[in-house]
């Protein structure tokens, strides 16, 4: 009976695993390509100031490219690393 209760949580971690290690390895092979076909040597995800003091995310994954604007996650970050006493910057 013991067996029968553990089944799905088994079932759900090595789908996730599944999931996480084929993401993890189309965007390996994504920014490999793209390094040796065209000499293109940027990160998938990039961080970029922004003119206004902000911040951007750059993606550029799988031939697709956008920009995010992470001002307030940068800011929850930083106040974050701050309460906690983490030297940063």
């Amino acid at each position: 009976m013991e067996r029968k209760k553990r089944q799905p949580f088994y079932f759900s971690l090595g789908f996730s695993l599944f999931l996480l290690l084929t993401a993890a390895g189309l965007l390996t092979v994504d920014y490999q390509g793209r390094r040796l076909s065209f000499g293109d040597d940027d990160l998938p995800f990039q961080t970029a100031e922004l003119p206004n003091g902000g911040t951007s995310l750059q993606i550029k994954v799988l031939g697709a490219e956008g920009e995010i604007d992470i001002t307030e996650l940068e800011k929850i970050y930083h106040f974050l690393l701050d309460f906690s006493c983490i030297p940063h910057r």
